[in-house]
């Protein structure tokens, strides 16, 4: 990890040729994706760039690329010029959706492997970075990064600022003991003038190593304490997530719940509709039973009656000779 301003003044090397093509002059970052997005070429008659995919390594003392194909002009990188931002010479002022300014951007820290921003830091200004401490963000969803504005989320800036209430606690006592040292050792310095000699040297040296150990411990403990920053909105982040999607899971067992309820209700009144068409047809067929029967009983009873008038029209005559008969 990197400051992005290390990267001003770099060799810019062609490999495949073995050239050197020049220094690096400026860098162009978009906050709002987190990214390194192109570097320009310093003292060139017109302006060239090199993309960051074009980047094979940011070395130490030199930033290597294939060849001198990856330069381009300033019509050939427009898209990249516009995504990208100065921030270096012209710091952009940081505000929160709603309309808070939290100072200016100031450090911004890269991965040279992959070129995405790890963080950038707030200032508020000289005499409050040194007493409070600088804002330490990582890159933040809903950023977004103007001309020469850039707007974080209000409510990640303020979870943000509540985490780190007890860090800027211990970095304004540090700082603190860092002036005190500082103080004391000024002191020690105006005494051993007046001692003269070696002795002299050699103390001012001593006060002006511990004086940058003490400068360094600040350092050190400021990028620790950001760290736990970091790590604390990570977390917070992470249980944010956690929680929806817990919801969402949550919602979606109702909704299916609700579902199945539906279709068990569906085929519920499918199941009586079957029963009720069954029952009817049953109906139906008993009425149609009953009908064949009233049917064959009066087919029955009219074939019957039609044998006793037959069988009367055939006994008719026997009478009839008899009486003939009685007659005679």
């Amino acid at each position: 990890m990197r400051e992005l301003s290390s990267l001003v003044g770099l060799q810019v090397i062609a490999t495949e040729e073995g050239k050197r093509l020049g220094t690096v002059a400026d860098a162009l970052v978009d906050l709002a994706e987190g990214t390194l997005v192109a570097v320009t070429l310093a003292k060139t008659p017109e302006l060239q760039v090199i993309l960051a995919e074009d980047i094979a390594v940011i070395g130490p003392d030199a930033l290597m690329i294939a060849s001198s194909d990856a330069l381009r002009s300033r019509e050939e990188a427009g898209e990249a010029l516009e995504r990208g931002h100065r921030v270096l010479d012209e710091p952009p002022a940081v505000i929160t959706t709603r309309g808070t300014r939290l100072g200016q951007l100031g450090a911004v820290q890269i991965d040279e492997g992959s070129g995405r921003v790890v963080r950038f830091e707030v200032s508020s200004g000289t005499l409050k970075d040194v007493t409070e401490g600088t804002l330490a963000l990582p890159v933040v969803e809903g950023t977004v990064h103007g001309e020469d504005t850039v707007i974080l989320p209000h409510e990640v800036v303020a979870r943000r600022l509540e985490q780190a209430g007890g860090l800027r606690g211990a970095l304004r006592n540090f700082a603190q003991r860092l002036r005190t040292g500082y103080g004391q050792a000024a002191e020690r310095s105006e005494e051993i003038l007046h001692e003269g000699g070696e002795r002299l040297k050699a103390q001012a040296q001593e006060a002006r190593r511990r004086a940058n150990e003490l400068a360094q411990e600040a350092r050190d403990k400021a990028d620790d304490l950001a760290d736990e920053a970091k790590e604390a909105v990570q977390r917070a982040t992470a249980e944010a997530e956690e929680a929806e999607v817990a919801e969402v899971a949550e919602v979606a067992e109702v909704a299916e719940e609700a579902e199945e309820a539906k279709k068990a209700k569906k085929a519920e009144k499918a199941r009586n509709a079957r029963k009720a068409r069954e029952a009817k047809k049953a109906e139906e067929a008993k009425e149609a039973r009953k009908a064949r029967k009233a049917r064959e009983a009066k087919e029955a009873k009219e074939t019957k009656e039609t044998e006793e008038v037959e069988e009367a029209d055939e006994e008719r005559p026997d009478e009839d000779d008899e009486q003939q008969e009685q007659e005679q």
